[in-house]
Parts: structure tokens; sequence; C-alpha cells
């Protein structure tokens, strides 16, 4: 077999572009419109254009479908205004995303994005087979998608790295000056317009009429000595834990949920492989497959259940558990359907998840209703508990409120918790920084608990280490007017704990003393040319303006320490230490200017 010609690749594309002209300019379109973005300023693709980049990667697969769906229909002309409805999708999704360059975006709408991607690519799995059904065509139609994939990747891959040693080489030997974002702009051209015009431009039409198995001898061994074994390792595994609970009688840990999943999912994904030979093949592994999997499956299927329905009693509904428990669901009923059931169309797999994805998204049955509703039920229980012990709660109670307050926060739901409280909650959690970006802060928990007396109990402080939070935080474009007539030199300065950069100023090396208890400036010439700024007793001082330190005087924000040799005055921007045991200070970042003078 040749390589094509250059003929023969364009009439492929051109192909490619009639058949899918929607998709294609979609895709050529919001590709150049990246690169221009980048171009200007990469930061903007995801800050100011983060919404707008979300919704170009959504429509892809959307209008791939549609095609796909379009083409297996009765004069298919007549349909084309099914591509209209999901361009109108798209600008409803669009419209419905906040400002993505906010820091404190609702996770919802990330959520949404993303099972909204799921479902896009899981319509392209069935959607030629909406209206009509052919075993063997679905199974070659997956396969050739497949196969399209597979080359589609390697193609745009192999032209990304190839071009990007090219540019490296240039840069090295003709010391040519290539920008950095050249390369982010190459890496979006290969992926959305090499990698999707290849995906498209060789892939079969006639979907319903191809239905001659041509079963790979490569694919029957991978799935033969490969998979199958691995389905088989990880059954073994979870039985033995399964015996373990058994015997040691206790409840399952959270995360095997994840390992039946995975479990079930690539079972699943090996029925489809074998199912067109699975009768005809002769290998017991294969033959025996179905239902022998599905029939040890159940057991594993009932601890998936124990054990997401163990997190959801002790600590309630979240996206993360709703999502979790809905797929379990959907394996059960998978299982069952492929056990009992009299057709057995694989098709059933892709459709049953599409719909589970695009339900969850909305509604009163969703995953955002079900989940906030449940958290505002338990903080409901924890509060009523604390009123009746006198609002003395343990330290595990006390952090489950904290992680209420805070997921409720991030999901401007917060003022739903009013009419238990009696108080406004929004106005109590809200970030009083008024140049803050930030609906809530780090510090909203503590402040509503705070705020309704809830206290933990003091007995358990000899087994856990009472730790405050204090911090002071100021947006990086607030204007900054101080005196600095009498000074010699001046730095901005930043320290914290896990970058131990080395500041200088004037010729003296400033130093941190992590515990917080002083600034150390000294020459290393002479050594008697030192200067200690404390710094302790202010932080502690500071302490009486609450967690957030923004309402601090100005004048409490900075410090002076002189002595015959030096005098400096340090003004304080940003803080986060903590006080332990109500004596110890742990230091942790500290911002700010010094101004410094030799006497």
């Amino acid at each position: 077999m040749g390589f094509p010609s250059f003929d023969e690749i364009t009439s492929k594309a051109l192909s490619a572009f009639k058949r899918f002209p929607i998709t294609l300019s979609w895709a050529i379109m919001g590709s150049l419109i990246c690169i221009g973005i980048i171009n200007v300023d990469s930061d903007l693709l995801f800050d100011a254009y983060g919404e707008l980049l979300l919704t170009l990667m959504l429509g892809i697969s959307w209008f791939i479908g549609t095609q796909f769906l379009i083409e297996q229909l009765k004069n298919p002309i007549k349909w084309h205004w099914l591509k209209l409805i999901i361009l109108g999708f798209m600008l409803l999704f669009y419209v419905h995303l906040p400002d993505m360059g906010q820091y404190d975006v609702d996770p919802k709408f990330y959520i949404r994005f993303f099972l909204y991607l799921v479902a896009g690519h899981l319509f392209l799995f069935f959607a030629p087979f909406i209206f009509t059904w052919n075993n063997t065509a679905f199974w070659n139609y997956l396969k050739a998608m497949c196969i399209a994939i597979g080359r589609s990747i390697l193609f745009s891959g192999v032209l990304y790295l190839g071009l990007v040693l090219a540019m490296v080489a240039v840069q090295s030997l003709f010391d040519v000056d290539i920008k950095s974002k050249r390369y982010g702009q190459l890496f979006i051209f290969c992926l959305g317009i090499v990698n999707t015009w290849t995906y498209l431009s060789d892939f079969p039409k006639d979907i319903q009429n191809h239905t001659t198995i041509n079963y790979n001898k490569a694919l029957e061994v991978f799935v033969k000595y490969i998979l199958i074994p691995l389905l088989l390792l990880y059954i073994v595994i979870l039985y033995a834990y399964g015996l373990k609970i058994v015997l040691e009688w206790n409840l399952p840990k959270g995360w095997v949920s994840y390992l039946v999943i995975a479990l079930a999912f690539l079972g699943f994904i090996v029925q489809v492989m074998v199912n067109p030979i699975q009768k005809t093949i002769k290998s017991w592994t294969i033959n025996r497959f179905y239902p022998w999997f599905y029939i040890l499956l159940i057991p594993l299927i009932a601890l998936l259940f124990i054990a997401i329905l163990k997190r959801i009693n002790d600590y309630g509904v979240t996206e993360n558990r709703y999502f979790v428990f809905s797929i379990a669901l959907w394996i059960l009923g998978i299982t069952l359907y492929l056990l009992f059931g009299k057709k057995k169309q694989l098709r059933i797999l892709p459709v049953s998840l599409f719909i589970l994805a695009i339900l969850s998204s909305f509604g009163f049955w969703g995953a955002f209703n079900i989940s906030t509703n449940s958290q505002i039920k338990q903080f409901e229980h924890l509060f009523r508990t604390a009123n009746e012990n006198g609002n003395i709660v343990s330290r595990k109670q006390y952090d489950r409120l904290r992680s209420i307050v805070d997921y409720l926060a991030n999901r401007k739901s917060i003022s739903r918790l009013d009419a238990i409280v009696g108080l406004n909650v929004y106005d109590i959690c809200k970030d009083t920084n008024e140049n803050s970006k930030t609906t809530f802060d780090y510090y909203a928990p503590k402040r509503l608990l705070d705020s309704i007396g809830i206290k933990i109990d003091p007995n358990e402080g000899a087994t856990y280490t009472n730790r405050d939070y204090y911090n002071l935080y100021t947006e990086w474009n607030t204007v900054h007017n101080y005196p600095i007539s009498g000074y010699d030199h001046f730095a901005a300065i930043l320290y914290n704990d896990y970058d131990n950069t080395q500041l200088k100023i004037g010729g003296y090396h400033i130093y941190f003393d992590q515990t917080g208890d002083e600034i150390r400036l000294s020459n290393r010439i002479d050594s008697s040319a030192s200067l200690i700024i404390p710094i302790k007793q202010r932080l502690m001082d500071l302490t009486k303006y609450g967690n957030t330190l923004d309402k601090a005087p100005k004048k409490e924000l900075m410090l002076e320490s002189k002595n015959e040799k030096l005098s400096a005055q340090l003004i304080l921007t940003g803080l986060r230490y903590s006080i332990i045991e109500s004596d110890s200070l742990e230091f942790n970042e500290l911002r700010g200017f010094l101004f410094l003078k030799q006497n």
C-alpha cells in the first residue's frame, strides 16, 4: 500500500468539507479565534474568553453526531434544520455561562459543561442507529470510529511534534527568536483543524451497509490475552476485599466504588469488542465471557451500593456522590438487561448513558438541586443537634459544618441557610475586602459558625491542636500611597513558607523567622550592621480585628524599627499566619513594602 498522493489528500479533504461544512467551519473558526486570542495574550483565552472556549469545544461532537444522524434518514436534505437546533443549543449554553474569568465561578457550570461534552461524544456512538438497527453494522461503525480517532491523533500528533522540533532547531541554529505562544497556537491548529479534518476525511458514509465482519487476529489476541485477564485480576482483588470486609465486619471504603465502576466499564467495552464472534470463535475465555462476567459482577455491584450509600448516609449527597450512585444504578440496569433481556441491543449502553448525562444536568432531580438540598438538610440536622447541646459540637461535627458552609458558598446557595440560623448569612460570609473579586473568602465558614456561637467541645482540646488562621488580602491593582521621604532604599517584598527566595535591600539580606517572631536585616560584610524588626506582638494584636484583617487601620499595618546604623519601615499589604494554642504563631506568608535608611 503506497502513500496517498497530494491529489488524493486534497480530494478527501474537500469531500469531508462538503459532507461536514458546519462542523469543519465551526472547528476552523473556533481554532482561528483561539489562535488570535493567544496572539494577544494567552491568559485571555481562559480568563476573558473562557465561556467562548467551552462553547467551541462543546460544539464539535454535537455537530458531527447530528450529521451522522441526518445521513441515515430518508431524504436527508429535509433534515438539515436539526443543525440549527444544535446551533441554538450552543448559543443557549454560551448565554447561560457566567464570566469564567472570575475567581469564584460556581462549579456547577464546569460540571454541566463536562456532562454535555460527555453526552455529545456518547451521541456519536449511536447517532446513525436511532431509528434503524443492525448489530453487525453497529459493530463495524464503532470499529471505524476507533480507527478514525487513532488515525487523526497519530497524524495531528506527528505533525505537531515534527513542527515543534523544526521550530526548536531553527531557534537554536539560526538564533531566531520564536515566541513561546507560537507553540500554543500550533497546538490549537493541529488539534482543532488538522485532527478534526483528518477524523472526518475518511469516515465511511453508508454506515448501515457495512455488514461484513472483519475481525482482526490482533484484536482477538488483545482481548483474549490482555483485557480479559485484567478483568479477572480486578475481580479477584475485589472479591478478596469483599471477603476481608466480611471477616472484619467493616463497611467498605469509599474508593472501592471507583474500582468497581472501572471494572464494569471495562467489561462492557470487552462485551462490545467480542460481540460479533462470541458464539463462533474457538476460544473458551471469549465464549464464556457472557454470562459469567455479569454473574460475577452482581455481588460487586452490591459492594458498590454499600460503599456509596455509606458515604451518602454519613455526609449527604454531593455532585460526586450523586454521579457515583447514578452510575451504580446504570451499571445494575445494564447488567440485568444483558443477562435477561431478549434483544440485547448494544446501542442501549451509549443511549442510556447519554440520557443519564443530560437528565442529571438540570431539574429538581438533577445533581445540583439534590446535592444542595442534601447538604442543607445535613447542616440543619447538625445545627439542631448543636443547639440541643448548648452550641457545643465535636471536632468532627465542627469540620462537617465548615465543609457544608464552604460547599454552599461556592455554589452561591449560602443564603438558603438564613431560615435555619435566623441571620443574613450572605452578609456574614461575603468577602469584606471592597476590592476583592471573590464573593466569599476562605474564612466564610468560621465567620458564620462564630456568628451563631458554635464552639468545639473543650474536652477535645487535649487531643487536637486548636489553631486560628488570619489573613490580610490586598488586590494586586490596589493603589498604595505612603510617604517615602527620609529613606534611601525601597523593596517590595514577598515571603512564603514554600519559596524561601533570598531578598535584599540596599546591600542587606532580609531573613524571615517562620515562627513569626521577627524580620532581620543583616550585612554579611559587616556582621555588626544588622537590624531586628519585631513582628510577633503586632500580629498578635491584629487578631482583635478578626480572622480577615482588612478592617485593621493602616497605622497598625506599619512597623518601624531603628538603631544607631539603620532605620526601617515595613508596610504590610498581605499576611497569612496562624496562632496555635493562643500563644504560638506560625508564619506562612508576608507581602509588603520595606523602606531602609542608613543613619
